[in-house]
């Protein structure tokens, strides 16, 4: 992404970018207190299934350019939001065939408190825990 013709968009912050940029560089070792974390559980996942989830959170990466931002401080010390014209998807995916619901919830968890590079886009991921039986989730 140093390349220029990698970068789709330079774009000043909002301020409520500001903030929670503010906060994220303030405690860098506690819970990201803004991190949000979506779960979804599936029942019967089967590999086409999965095939489709990654093709659908591939497509929503195409749709909406700014779910690639990253930020990035400029030689003037001024913070600003950064759109690469593309990243890789970041998708995990995870076999677990003797997991339990206790043992998905403590890889979720941990999942959650995994904080992101705020400099390394894009700040947002996708992990497919599978487990036996087609039990799924998506986190």
């Amino acid at each position: 992404m140093n390349r220029p013709s990698a970068i789709s968009e330079v774009l000043p912050l909002t301020p409520l970018q500001q903030g929670l940029l503010f906060l994220a560089e303030y405690d860098r070792e506690g819970t990201d207190l803004y991190t949000l974390q979506l779960v979804v559980d599936f029942e019967d996942l089967t590999d086409a299934d999965a095939g489709a989830l990654r093709a659908a959170a591939a497509m929503l990466l195409e749709r909406h350019p700014n779910l690639k931002a990253c930020f990035r401080t400029r030689r003037t010390g001024e913070a600003v939001q950064v759109v690469p014209k593309s990243v890789e998807l970041p998708w995990r995916e995870r076999l677990l065939p003797d997991a339990d619901a206790a043992a998905l919830d403590r890889l979720a968890h941990e999942d959650r408190l995994h904080r992101f590079d705020l400099t390394r886009p894009p700040l947002h991921r996708f992990t497919l825990l599978r487990g036996p039986e087609g039990r799924g989730r998506l986190l």
